[in-house]
């Protein structure tokens, strides 16, 4: 018998619960008779709240994305740039651009056969470490 009361009570209160949102039913005339628009004010507010959130995050994504476009567009910028800049490197630093400078600009010419010295390499002197590690290598390679 109490489990009866206690599932009357259940269902009158699901029914109570029901009626509070009155509006989201579509019964709008009888929700404006019983002045009944605390549940549909919660319920607009909330729905209200989640379309900004789901907008402010689309439009997140969207000003995301436009940085990333610019700074790929960057990217390939600065890229052509460093090859420009090294190609013009090579091209300042190539042996006949300096050679062309040397004679337009300094007046130097080539020399002459009897101003060319040659010096002996024989005497050419290593660090001591060097001499070290020659010393050992060779060791190591006789069996």
């Amino acid at each position: 018998m109490q489990q009866a009361g206690t599932l009357e009570q259940g269902v009158k209160k699901a029914g109570e619960i029901l009626d509070a949102g009155l509006f989201w039913r579509g019964n709008l005339a009888h929700a404006v008779k019983r002045r009944d628009f605390k549940g549909t004010i919660w319920g607009v507010l909330s729905l209200s709240l989640l379309l900004f959130l789901y907008v402010w995050q689309h439009m997140q994504v969207v000003k995301l994305s436009y940085e990333v476009q610019g700074l790929k567009t960057e990217k390939q910028q600065l890229t052509n740039e460093y090859y420009y800049l090294k190609y013009k490197m090579y091209d300042v630093n190539s042996l006949t651009r300096v050679e062309k400078t040397a004679r337009e600009q300094l007046g130097m010419v080539t020399p002459r056969t009897d101003q060319i010295v040659i010096l002996d390499d024989s005497s050419i002197r290593y660090p001591r470490w060097f001499s070290f590690w020659s010393r050992t290598v060779s060791k190591a390679d006789k069996p």
